[in-house]
């Protein structure tokens, strides 16, 4: 089953590792497990995408 969600522990190269799944009424899975990112790394990797992107909204600290 294709997967679009990259941040499910499930998501494998665009693919579902699960050999069923449920859907909710608005057709999102409910299996879906997301990753934990700790907000240290997070910020980390906004503020170098941002940089990267050349984004007028990147405020330095």
């Amino acid at each position: 089953m294709n997967c679009d969600n990259f941040l499910c522990v499930y998501e494998k190269n665009g693919e579902c590792s699960c050999s069923e799944i449920s859907l909710d009424i608005l057709g999102s899975c409910t299996d879906c497990i997301y990753v934990t990112i700790d907000p240290e790394t997070l910020a980390a990797l906004k503020k170098k995408t941002l940089k990267s992107l050349g984004d007028d909204c990147f405020l330095e600290d």
